[in-house]
């Protein structure tokens, strides 16, 4: 159901599911939700969908088998939610949005113009009133400062040595300790598509889906941070050593650390 001509956030799934050319069964059987809810999600019927804290985990789950960015949609399901919830549809507030933002701009075009014709104006009828330069200042402070009962003194000027930066060791030992980190390999072998996100020391190597059959190697020193959209359906290798399974079908992990302190000892 569409109010006005405003795209709701289930129209907004059903599109970006249909440019990928993803069947809903296959959503279905990844993220292990009914057809009938994910029906619902993409009809934006928010009298057949459960309580917000479960549809914004159905929303999350069927964006990250598509690759896309959860809470956007997520964030237009709240958007829907409050709007249906103040009986206002989104045409309606997307109006009101402009029109008021219109005015706003205008006022602050003329508010700003004023203002700095008015400065303007000030300067030129005042200039005695403009301020002075700071080097003027600092000047006068200088000629006013006076020394008294100072001799000269015949003995020789005693060596004054500068102390070494503390902060030289500190940085030597951070390089030293960047060119010892270990190189490690990686392997990521799909058995099932999976939204993934690989980062290395402090980089995105990559971000999006994966479709089955693909395997990916990489390698960095220090080590990786995976994140991953179905951790049932990729198997990881590090260093030529087979990992256990990372999860189940269809779940999501974060930020996993590899290899981890296990895997290292």
């Amino acid at each position: 159901m569409v109010y006005g001509t405003e795209r709701r956030f289930g129209e907004e799934l059903r599109r970006e599911r249909l440019v990928r050319e993803v069947p809903l069964e296959e959503i279905s059987a990844a993220t292990k939700i009914s057809l009938r809810m994910l029906k619902a999600l993409e009809d934006s019927d928010l009298s057949r969908l459960p309580a917000p804290a479960f549809t914004r985990g159905f929303i999350r789950s069927y964006a990250l088998h598509l690759g896309i960015d959860p809470d956007t949609k997520i964030c237009a399901y709240m958007a829907d939610l409050g709007r249906a919830a103040a009986g206002i549809s989104p045409s309606a507030a997307n109006v009101r949005t402009r029109f008021w933002r219109g005015r706003g701009t205008t006022a602050g075009m003329i508010v700003g113009g004023v203002t700095a014709l008015l400065l303007l104006l000030g300067l030129i009828a005042r200039p005695e009133r403009r301020p002075a330069p700071r080097v003027e200042k600092v000047a006068a402070r200088t000629a006013r400062v006076e020394l008294k009962n100072v001799t000269v003194s015949n003995e020789p000027t005693p060596l004054v040595r500068q102390a070494a930066p503390a902060a030289a060791p500190v940085s030597e030992t951070a390089s030293a300790a960047v060119d010892t980190d270990p190189l490690v390999s990686l392997t990521l072998e799909f058995d099932e598509d999976s939204w993934t996100k690989l980062d290395a020391g402090g980089q995105t190597l990559f971000v999006g889906l994966i479709r089955k059959g693909e395997v990916k190697r990489y390698q960095a020193r220090g080590g990786f941070r995976l994140s991953l959209g179905n951790a049932g359906g990729v198997r990881v290798t590090i260093d030529g050593r087979a990992l256990e399974s990372l999860g189940r079908a269809g779940q999501v992990v974060r930020d996993l650390r590899l290899p981890s302190r296990q895997f290292r000892g």
